[in-house]
């Protein structure tokens, strides 16, 4: 655990990262930011209508970078910078506007993540299923191949919800509090410091972009985002399952952010017979957006049927059985919801 008297260094990264993005808002319409503005107001997420410096990934990445350089005794802030750079050069090149296809962005994340569960050795033990947790132990490749498709699913997931102001950025907070709380509870205190960083980066983020946004996450910074909460969900779940925090809670958790993914792929597939990779407006958030027709109304009460079902959900957390039934409740909530929103926009 880092010293109590370390926390004064905290002060570093956070006044250091407010001088970077009131720089880069302030020269916002410099030539060598253009590339960085979000101009494009007719593609299909787009809700803004006028200029935002995508940089919220170039701010997040900086703070991992200034937090690593600040408390270099953490080796498990180093290894999550090593992670971020890879993610972040790779997915900041569409912050640039350099095009990438669909499907070969895919393709690349899937190597990257693969290399980076490798590398750092990460690890999904269990899904609570006792065959399927059997394979897992005993099947090195096929706990690698699977834990790699989380982290990619939690990361496109990330992605697919980004796009309102502070959606994204609020949903993570309330996760890494979570994680934050579990982790005090069982005493893993370097994980505990690890989501302080990351809510105080977030806290930083959210001052510029939620709800008169300045800045935006950007893909950099909406992959970044579901790195980091794939990244302390797994290793949360690593150091909790002797004290049986069943993995459930995780995937509860993180439900929203992996169902979307899934519902959104196999009702472009099944539903509307088109490419699941290509973005559309039919996403829940849009469709809760086109109800309230606001930006704040939206992420509000999101957020608010999400820390409503985490809260019953960390009421019966000793309960496997019960965390089960709340995961499908979870996904029902969403699918009536959905499906309500949609009758009322016929």
């Amino acid at each position: 655990m880092i010293e109590n008297n370390k926390y004064l260094l905290l002060f570093i990264p956070i006044i250091l990262s407010y001088i970077l993005v009131f720089f880069l808002i302030k020269n916002s319409k410099k030539k060598f930011l253009s590339k960085l503005l979000d101009t494009e107001f007719s593609k299909a997420q787009a809700f803004h209508k006028k200029p935002v410096l995508k940089i919220g990934g170039i701010l997040i990445y900086f703070f991992i970078l200034l937090s690593s350089v600040v408390f270099s005794d953490s080796s498990l802030l180093r290894d999550i910078l090593y992670i971020s750079t890879i993610v972040f050069f790779f997915s900041v090149s569409e912050d640039l506007k350099i095009k990438i296809n669909p499907f070969a962005r895919l393709l690349i994340l899937l190597v990257i993540i693969f290399f980076c569960v490798k590398l750092f050795n990460l690890k999904v033990y269990s899904v609570q299923f006792y065959n399927f947790d059997n394979f897992l132990n005993n099947n090195q490749l096929l706990s690698f191949i699977f834990t790699a498709l989380c982290i990619v699913f939690v990361i496109n997931g990330s992605n697919f919800i980004d796009g309102f102001n502070g959606l994204l950025g609020i949903h993570s907070s309330i996760i890494i509090l979570i994680l934050g709380i579990i982790n005090f509870y069982f005493g893993n205190f370097e994980l505990l410091f690890i989501c302080i960083l990351f809510l105080i980066c977030l806290t930083i983020f959210l001052t510029f972009n939620f709800s008169n946004s300045k800045i935006f996450l950007g893909n950099s910074g909406s992959y970044l985002l579901g790195l980091i909460l794939a990244i302390l969900v797994i290793l949360t779940s690593q150091k909790t399952q002797y004290h049986k925090v069943y993995p459930f809670f995780f995937a509860c958790l993180l439900n929203y952010i992996f169902f979307e993914v899934f519902f959104s792929f196999f009702r472009k597939i099944i539903y509307e017979k088109k490419n699941p990779l290509y973005p559309d407006k039919k996403h829940l958030h849009m469709l809760v957006f086109n109800y309230f027709k606001t930006h704040v109304k939206t992420t509000l009460s999101i957020n608010f049927f999400y820390i409503l079902t985490m809260v019953v959900v960390l009421f019966f957390l000793s309960y496997p059985g019960l965390l089960k039934i709340l995961f499908i409740l979870q996904i029902l909530l969403y699918i009536t919801i959905y499906l309500l929103l949609v009758s009322k926009r016929k």
